[in-house]
């Protein structure tokens, strides 16, 4: 098979795109994209990745099935990123960032892959309709470019290819579901884009969309439980001084937020709130506040909001500026340490005025509060509590969700949704 490899960019002898200026693609060259979309997509440029890997499996898709004319911004906002359909595109950049990232997705993919790619698809900057770029005049046959036994994708349009062969009396679409369904590693990435996105994806989707990389501020000792700079310090005295301790209860929760990120690709960076973070950190991009009697972030920036902390470290609750005669959410900490009791907690997720950030606050009264919160908010299982609550369209509101946690013996129970607020 002769496959043009040129010293300088990589040359296609037949290039298609999906508009109407185009020449239609013939059954082999769609076969031919369907499976080398698979192929990019199980890459480790992508496969880590699902909302990019939703977004070009949708764009791809719509273009082999020849409604190239869907693929705008506000279209590919509602039904890739579950946007509420009057969302404001001058202000969300989240289809916009994700397309550029898929750019340089792409660009990295075929670089790694030089010149053994027989294909290629591309995504032009300005636009959301992707373009097929074959090597040779002709597609290259799909036995040639196989990938080993047992590694091989099966494609996504199931209905599609069964129309090709006459073999499928099922709808397009309910053929796809259906394939979905049985692929679940290809299928949960491009799954939002036609049953709805998941609980999960919608609480995350504004933090994971921003193009500026998340900051985590946890909390703890404060700098001024430093010893005075006049009494001579030993290391072992700044090693075991307050402002370098954290409660197990919030590492843990670290460990299970720092996990969501890593999975989705994003970028991060921890600071402790006592020594690092500024308020100017917090402008910076998407935030999220670990913590509530211990980090001074959280009580400051969840001042004004219906849900808030009250008391003090000895004993606080919940306080719903709806309903203030209620002090039903408390915990004490004077509580024998057998004796079982319940903590509660706030999970907060909006856009923040003073930062003009997407903040998330996941606090605790007490470590076992903050613990069950940092659990709901990682837990796609446990996130799915929040659709009994949450009003349509609610991945573009603000939130807060109002957690309590059985706590016997020193350890948390599951987290009870017992409460929830969106505007």
């Amino acid at each position: 098979m002769a496959t043009a490899r040129l010293s300088g960019p990589l040359v296609s002898s037949s290039t298609r795109a999906a508009d109407a200026d185009s020449p239609a693609l013939t059954e082999g060259e769609r076969k031919a994209v369907r499976e080398h979309l698979d192929r990019v997509l199980l890459s480790p440029v992508f496969r880590n990745s699902k909302r990019y890997s939703g977004l070009l499996r949708y764009v791809v898709e719509a273009a082999l099935n020849g409604t190239s004319d869907r693929l705008k911004e506000r279209t590919i906002g509602i039904e890739v990123f579950g946007r509420v359909p009057d969302y404001d595109t001058a202000t969300d950049h989240s289809v916009r960032s994700a397309a550029g990232e898929v750019r340089k997705r792409l660009a990295q993919y075929y670089m790694e892959c030089g010149g053994g790619c027989a294909l290629r698809v591309e995504l032009q900057a300005g636009s959301y309709v992707p373009q097929f770029k074959f090597l040779d005049a002709a597609p290259t046959p799909i036995a040639e470019i196989e990938p080993a036994t047992g590694d091989r994708p099966t494609s996504f349009d199931a209905g599609a290819a069964g129309a090709h062969r006459g073999a499928s009396p099922f709808p397009a679409r309910l053929t796809a579901l259906i394939a979905i369904a049985a692929l679940p590693v290809l299928g949960f990435a491009f799954r939002s884009a036609w049953i709805g996105p998941t609980a999960f994806e919608q609480l995350w989707s504004p933090i994971l969309s921003s193009p500026s990389p998340a900051l985590i501020c946890i909390g703890g000792g404060s700098a001024s439980s430093n010893p005075s700079a006049a009494a001579p310090m030993t290391v072992g005295d700044f090693d075991h001084s307050p402002v370098r301790r954290m409660n197990v209860g919030d590492a843990m929760t670290l460990a299970g937020l720092t996990g969501v990120l890593q999975a989705n690709g994003k970028q991060y960076r921890v600071l402790n709130r006592a020594s690092a973070t500024s308020f100017k950190d917090l402008q910076q991009g998407p935030f999220v506040l670990i913590g509530a009697m211990n980090n001074e972030w959280t009580l400051r920036l969840m001042n004004g909001l219906r849900f808030t902390f009250a008391g003090g470290p000895s004993g606080a609750y919940i306080a719903d500026q709806r309903n203030p005669g209620n002090t039903a959410w408390s915990f004490s900490h004077s509580l024998p340490f057998d004796q079982p009791s319940r903590d509660y907690a706030i999970v907060s997720r909006l856009r923040d005025p003073r930062t003009e950030q997407t903040a998330m606050i996941v606090a605790g009264i007490g470590s076992w509060g903050t613990q069950a919160a940092g659990e709901f908010v990682t837990s796609p299982a446990h996130l799915k509590k929040l659709e009994a609550f949450a009003p349509r369209g609610w991945a573009q509101k603000n939130l807060q969700v109002v957690i309590a946690t059985d706590v016997i013996a020193g350890s948390s129970g599951p987290p009870i949704v017992v409460a929830a607020h969106f505007w």
